[in-house]
């Protein structure tokens, strides 16, 4: 009898048993939870009991205008639910729909096609509002500040220029933020590439910046900052469990209300663990889209001796990125023996290897080599192609099977976690991880 499921997309799944001479330290096996409210009832509810903020009808009249940011499709939102429930209750205290637009939080990641924006906004939404997606590089942005590090921030035009800011996003761990959702609408998702740049430069190898951690992470106090500098007004947060279906939805104040729902999703995502694993398997769901892929091994690697092995079962919308792939091919070429060395030193100059190419790209390569150096890593899936990830330098097989015989011959016996929902994980060890 198969012991153990990896989710790959969907509600399909992976099946497999471990090796001989390989034992079990966790199997974070998704619990499904009974959720009886729609997410309608779950947005009208936060709504008239916001965050640190009045309710929308105290703070709007008619006539005002109102920008909606929403994530884009590398997110798990169900956009398509929340906002056009939002919409219902902003037309209930009367704003007009041709007060309202709606802007594609894209930061630096590629617009959304046509079809795909129908199916995230909604139909009858994309018929009609106004619909824009984020241009990081638009010459009519807004500069707003600076960042704590000297650089300019210049903010979406559209956004800035509204009476009222409201956000939607999903409050889901993320590797450097912590949690993603709230206040990182703005920064990285509406303001200018130098700014993005400069800033995933400078915060991400500062202490602190990794999954879970909020309280004392430098890059989610930076985002905060800079979302305050955008006046975002109200932020609306898909809460999830670790099954990735929303339990509920919170909203208000971009800080206090992004808190309270970090403190009520942990829980959920929490995993304690006082032993590292040799072996980590785990699948890069809910991320399907080409760089995001990488993320899950973040919260692996936290709990992998250094020298272990990581296997990601990861699935992909479509081909890994071509300028990406580049990038690998670039520091390959390099020859050092210590990429990582050379990319560490690379941001500590705030520069990037692909300048002016979307950030996820180089976050990517940079998490990757990092990682390269110190687990081997192997990718399987049916939709990443073996030479994508030769490319990027993992080994590959195209089921689990062949790879857990690829990944045992060097580690013959073997302590190992399993993280079904890759994504959905956050151990606590006890101590902050050490990444550089």
């Amino acid at each position: 009898m198969v012991a153990y499921r990896l989710f790959y997309k969907g509600d399909e799944t992976v099946e497999f048993d471990l090796p001989e001479g390989w034992s079990l330290l966790h199997y974070v096996d998704p619990k499904p939870q009974v959720i009886s409210r729609t997410l309608e009832e779950m947005l009208n509810e936060a709504l008239n009991a916001p965050v640190g903020v009045p309710p929308l009808e105290e703070s709007l009249k008619p006539g005002n205008t109102v920008a909606i940011a929403i994530d884009d499709w590398t997110r798990p939102t169900p956009v398509d639910k929340l906002l056009p429930a939002l919409l219902r209750h902003l037309e209930n205290i009367g704003i007009r729909w041709d007060d309202i637009t709606i802007v594609v939080a894209l930061g630096t990641h590629r617009p959304i096609p046509e079809d795909a924006l129908r199916q995230r906004v909604s139909e009858a939404v994309f018929k009609s509002y106004r619909i824009i997606q984020h241009d990081c590089w638009a010459k009519d942005l807004v500069e707003i500040g600076t960042l704590s590090s000297g650089g300019a921030v210049r903010l979406n035009r559209t956004f800035h220029d509204a009476d009222y800011r409201i956000s939607i996003g999903s409050i889901i761990p993320h590797p450097m933020n912590g949690f993603g959702g709230g206040p990182k609408i703005v920064m990285p998702g509406l303001v200018n590439y130098e700014a993005i740049r400069e800033h995933h430069t400078v915060y991400t190898i500062q202490e602190g910046a990794y999954p879970g951690n909020t309280l004392s992470n430098p890059f989610y106090q930076e985002v905060s900052r800079v979302a305050g500098l955008a006046r975002l007004d109200m932020i609306i947060g898909a809460l999830y469990t670790n099954q990735e279906k929303v339990f509920d939805v919170v909203a208000g104040h971009y800080f206090e209300a992004h808190q309270e729902g970090i403190r009520r999703s942990l829980p959920n995502f929490t995993v304690k663990m006082d032993t590292m694993a040799d072996v980590t398997i785990l699948s890069a769901y809910p991320y399907t889209e080409g760089p995001q892929l990488m993320k899950p091994i973040g919260p692996a690697a936290m709990c992998t001796r250094r020298g272990g092995a990581i296997i990601l079962l990861a699935t992909s919308r479509g081909p890994m990125p071509e300028p990406m792939l580049h990038a690998f091919d670039v520091v390959r070429e390099m020859g050092s023996d210590h990429p990582e060395k050379v990319l560490l030193d690379t941001f500590r100059k705030r520069s990037l290897v692909l300048n002016d190419a979307p950030i996820d790209f180089n976050m990517a390569l940079f998490f990757t080599e990092v990682y390269k150096a110190q687990y081997d890593l192997t990718i399987v899936s049916r939709d990443v192609k073996r030479e994508e990830a030769l490319r990027m330098g993992f080994a590959f097989a195209e089921s689990m099977d062949e790879a857990l015989a690829q990944v045992k011959e060097k580690f013959p016996e073997a302590k190992v976690n399993i993280f079904p929902i890759g994504g959905m994980v956050l151990p606590d060890m006890g101590v902050p991880p050490e990444l550089f």
